[in-house]
């Protein structure tokens, strides 16, 4: 029945499109033909109306406001001694640890210490028999150069320990945290390995807050840096500050960073809801993706009109997984064909 239904459809409008060249692109299709047929509209809307259009973004920390904690040593986590949300102080420790490293470390700077001691007599002594004539230039300088190299792997061992705080049991040792702020990541549990120089824990000083938000790419060409933004549960505006170039070629989006004002308390991996403030594209209209129909290498829309469809020829500007930006003979609130549009095109291309 409904196969009847729609070949009497399609006959009844080819039918009205061969009437006369008035309705070379206009066919009506009745109301239990739109029906059978499965056709839906929406509306077109303005360019402008992007302005003050609605999105969400997630709290990030911005760069170099978050200050990774790592190993010197390649150790297991023994014990956490924070958890996410804790304030701490530059120094306090963070966690506890164990490495055989760990003790091997504390022989090698001794012996190291050792050896600054030693190379440093022998450069004197061969500066001091350079100048009686019983050592060389080179051999001096060599000496010199000796001494300097033992004092860079002796600074270069005590920083990896200077790190650390010894802990109680052989091998275990506690890292202490190296800037102030609240402890905003754990990413491995106790028992767990720990590389060397691996973060496993993050610490964020709280000073800054930034907004990481995703634009349909018609929206986001319309924003500019220094974009003032309306921000839910604040009073204060966010600011644009960074547009990434690179449209992501699957959803046609773009990402920008949005500037938060530290009047209002932001927690990371919040979503805050956003209202843009830009200005719209001249001329420009916003369909569906879905309305957006190709014939004869033409893009095209079928546009409803009483129990007709007219067909208006467009050219997009700009599109994102879900709307498209036009121009063509079209109008704030014109009514585009989204679904039937199968049936739609075989009438069109009938004609």
């Amino acid at each position: 029945m409904v196969k009847w239904v729609i070949r009497t459809a399609l006959a009844f409008a080819c039918a009205a499109i061969a009437a006369g060249p008035a309705l070379a692109q206009t066919f009506e299709v009745s109301p239990a033909s739109r029906k059978a047929l499965g056709i839906s509209t929406a509306a077109v809307f303005n360019e402008s109306a992007i302005e003050g259009e609605s999105a969400f973004g997630t709290v990030i920390a911005p760069p170099g406001n978050s200050h990774p904690v790592t190993s010197p040593f390649d150790a297991v986590l023994l014990d956490p001694l924070v958890i996410p949300g804790m304030q701490v102080n530059a120094g306090d420790p963070v966690a506890i640890l164990y490495s055989p490293e760990y003790e091997t470390a504390h022989a090698e700077l001794e012996t190291q210490r050792l050896t600054v001691e030693h190379m440093d007599h022998l450069a004197e002594r061969a500066e001091e028999l350079r100048q009686l004539g019983l050592r060389s230039a080179q051999e001096a300088d060599e000496a010199e150069h000796d001494s300097k190299s033992a004092h860079l792997a002796f600074a270069a061992s005590q920083g990896r320990l200077n790190a650390v705080r010894p802990a109680k049991g052989a091998g275990r040792f506690e890292l202490v945290a190296p800037a102030s702020g609240i402890v905003a990541d754990i990413s491995v549990n106790a028992g767990d390995p720990v590389a060397m120089s691996d973060p496993f824990l993050s610490i964020f000083d709280g000073k800054r807050y930034w907004l990481d938000v995703a634009l349909p790419e018609r929206a986001a060409n319309s924003i500019r840096i220094g974009a003032p933004v309306n921000l839910e549960g604040a009073t204060e505006k966010g600011t644009v500050i960074a547009i990434d170039p690179k449209v992501d070629a699957r959803l046609q989006t773009i990402r920008i960073k949005i500037e938060l004002p530290n009047s209002t308390p932001w927690r990371l991996g919040q979503l805050v809801d956003l209202s843009l403030e830009s200005s719209s594209g001249a001329n420009a209209l916003i369909i569906p993706a879905r309305a957006l129909v190709r014939i004869g290498g033409t893009d095209c829309v079928f546009v409803e009109e009483g129990s007709s469809f007219r067909r208006v020829d467009v050219t997009v500007l700009s599109r994102s997984r879900t709307e498209v930006s036009v121009q063509g003979t079209l109008k704030t609130g014109d009514q585009v064909a989204v679904s039937g549009l199968a049936a739609l095109k075989n009438l069109a291309e009938g004609a």
